[in-house]
């Protein structure tokens, strides 16, 4: 039982497993899917760590480093992110939804800034090119730069 903590000089399975544990939860808080890799070389190091309890610490640290290695080119080339691209490309950005979409002059542009209303919501805008819209006016938002809508004139 003892071998399952310590294992001649170097670490016994349950410190490599504890070591890849931490790494993964470390890994689900970032979502990133680097730490994944390496928790699994971890886990691998444990099962070597089981099988050869008079395994030395640096025997322990190059099997680590060589199946962290491996784990990670692996999980490079073989799970690659999906790059399809998407049906709806705004899906994630409710704002850029909005181009398209008619919105009302609320005041009258004054050196192109205003404001509309589209929906329910006022918005800053800025109009495309010299014009200043009256208030009233139709406008369709032709673009999105930050929480500004660019629009011009309906039809």
């Amino acid at each position: 039982m003892d071998g399952l903590f310590t294992s001649g000089s170097g670490l016994g399975a349950l410190s490599w497993l504890a070591i890849g544990a931490v790494l993964l939860a470390a890994e689900l808080l970032t979502g990133t899917a680097y730490l994944l890799w390496i928790a699994t070389a971890a886990a691998l190091t444990a099962a070597i760590a089981f099988v050869l309890p008079e395994a030395s610490l640096p025997l322990q640290l190059v099997a680590f480093s060589l199946f962290a290695l491996a784990t990670t080119v692996a999980g490079r080339r073989f799970f690659k992110p999906d790059d399809t691209p998407s049906a709806d490309p705004g899906l994630n950005s409710p704002l850029q939804r909005q181009i398209g979409q008619q919105a009302i002059a609320v005041e009258a542009f004054v050196a192109g800034q205003g404001r509309v209303k589209l929906g329910d919501t006022e918005w800053r805008a800025q109009a495309d090119g010299d014009h200043n819209p009256d208030a009233g006016s139709v406008l369709v938002v032709t673009g999105v730069e930050g929480a500004v809508l660019q629009v011009r004139a309906a039809g």
